[in-house]
């Protein structure tokens, strides 16, 4: 490339940067990615904590039903696992969700005019330098290059978060969250006066299979096991590892730009 070409290809790139500054197309885009991503931890939380309830008052209620003469139906083992693992997914749950407000809110905060200001002086320095042909000193690029990943990086990051969310982890979300049901044994209408401690009393004294009915509960704590599970690894993958992970990308290219 001839020396003039690079001139206004780089004064072309410096400019670019400024109006992504400015405009903030990035920022946008990245919020409301983050704001689909924080909705969606939420109803998965909210879900997890509903699930949490319903399993409590299984154990419970369980210890007080009778069935025929002196016989007492006892889900609560069954449930105790999955009453410990839905305590720790609610716990990830709140985690991904204090990331993705986390998330928001630094997007907001490096999109703020004070370094949007700065970044431009220090852009229009730069540029000045080469519109004049002159050898730019190595310690402007660090300080540019500095501030343009410190504005960009978060950004960016939500964006290829996103990104990677949608492309290859969004049915897997679907089809985990979906299956992820109330646990209530059988399938009797309950009345609007009836409260859900008596819809269970109700279920497993009507049973005439309490084996049964125990299979029953465990399969459906088996399966919903394995979805939360996979919801969990999801959510991790998403507000932890690819943020993470992009991030980093983006600063090793900060370095081999700035130490090359």
């Amino acid at each position: 490339m001839q020396p003039s070409q690079r001139k206004w290809l780089l004064l072309a790139i410096l400019l670019l940067a400024v109006a992504l500054v400015w405009l903030r197309p990035l920022d946008v885009m990245a919020q409301s990615y983050v704001d689909s991503g924080l909705k969606r931890a939420l109803v998965t939380f909210a879900s997890a904590r509903a699930l949490n309830a319903v399993i409590s008052l299984a154990q419970s209620t369980s210890v007080s039903i009778q069935v025929g003469a002196g016989v007492s139906a006892h889900p609560a083992a069954v449930l105790d696992p999955l009453d410990d693992l839905v305590e720790q997914f609610s716990t990830i749950m709140l985690v991904a969700t204090l990331s993705f407000a986390a998330q928001h809110l630094l997007i907001t905060l490096v999109g703020a005019w004070p370094l949007a200001a700065l970044l431009t002086l220090v852009l229009l320095v730069w540029g000045g330098f080469i519109w004049r042909e002159r050898n730019t000193p190595a310690w402007l690029k660090k300080v540019a290059l500095g501030f343009m990943f410190l504005i960009f990086a978060v950004p960016i990051a939500s964006v290829a978060s996103e990104a990677t969310y949608r492309l290859l982890m969004a049915n897997e979300y679907e089809n985990a969250q979906a299956q992820i049901k109330v646990l209530a044994p059988g399938e009797a209408v309950v009345s609007a006066d009836e409260d859900l401690s008596q819809k269970l009393k109700r279920l497993w004294s009507q049973s005439t299979d309490i084996k049964k009915q125990v299979d029953e509960l465990t399969t459906q704590a088996n399966a919903t096991v394995e979805h939360i599970i996979r919801l969990a690894a999801l959510f991790i993958i998403q507000t932890v590892v690819l943020p993470l992970f992009f991030v980093w990308l983006m600063f090793q290219f900060y370095r081999a730009s700035v130490f090359k």
